[in-house]
């Protein structure tokens, strides 16, 4: 008797498992909430102003996971590519700056509130720091604040991404087709001078001959040798 209720027993508990497997793969349902905002409100108010100061120059994405953006170097081995990607593949990264012409990378954001001063976000921080620094993804820092400055934030982006465009052309000499000597911007307007005063003294002649006052200003003078002004943009 006994045998046959567990039995019974048996059954039913293999009957109820069996129809939980066919209706749910014998996985748990829960239910879930959807969030009313992506960003909170300190990262919305600094979006604000990052949207602003790029303009169109870039695409700006939000919480975007280091592991779409950096990647473990080639040549490790699976075990060690593995714990490289594990390092990176549950952290975000606030904002990221995009070329808006191919979605190219071209620089991390990170909005430092109260909570970076923790020794657990201190830790992160500096692997972070490493990982952007080993890949050479520019990664820039701003602390939370009540409020930005439009200029401001432009300043510092454009200070991050375009420095060392920037210095490189002021220290880039020219070089002139045919020659094999390379003339610095302070020799070509020294030669212009001269080449310039060439020019006016044989005018200077003739006009003189002919009773008529030579006028000739510095911008026709620019215009006749050709010279040309180069302008640096930070976009």
């Amino acid at each position: 008797m006994e045998l046959g209720v567990l039995l019974a027993i048996a059954i039913g508990v293999l009957l109820i498992l069996a129809q939980q497997k066919r209706a749910g793969g014998g996985a748990p349902t829960f239910g879930y909430r959807r969030k009313p905002y992506l960003l909170s409100k300190a990262e919305r108010s600094f979006y604000g102003v990052l949207a602003q100061a790029v303009g169109d120059k870039a695409l700006i994405f939000s919480k975007v996971r280091v592991a779409d953006v950096l990647a473990p170097q080639k040549g490790l081995n699976r075990a060690n590519w593995q714990r490289a990607f594990n390092q990176i593949s549950a952290k975000h990264l606030d904002f990221l700056l995009c070329d808006p012409q191919d979605c190219a990378v071209k620089l991390a954001i990170e909005l430092e509130d109260a909570s970076h001063g923790s020794a657990k976000r201190l830790k992160r921080d500096a692997f972070l720091d490493g990982a952007c620094e080993s890949a050479g993804l520019p990664l820039l820092r701003i602390r939370a604040a009540r409020g930005y400055g439009v200029a401001d934030i432009r300043q510092q982006v454009e200070a991050v991404l375009f420095s060392v465009q920037y210095d490189s052309s002021l220290e880039k000499p020219e070089q002139h087709e045919g020659q094999g000597v390379e003339v610095t911007v302070s020799e070509q307007k020294g030669t212009n001078k001269q080449t310039e005063r060439q020019v006016v003294k044989p005018i200077e002649a003739l006009t003189a001959k002919a009773g008529v006052t030579p006028h000739i200003s510095r911008i026709s003078m620019a215009f006749w040798h050709g010279s040309r002004e180069s302008v640096v943009s930070g976009w």
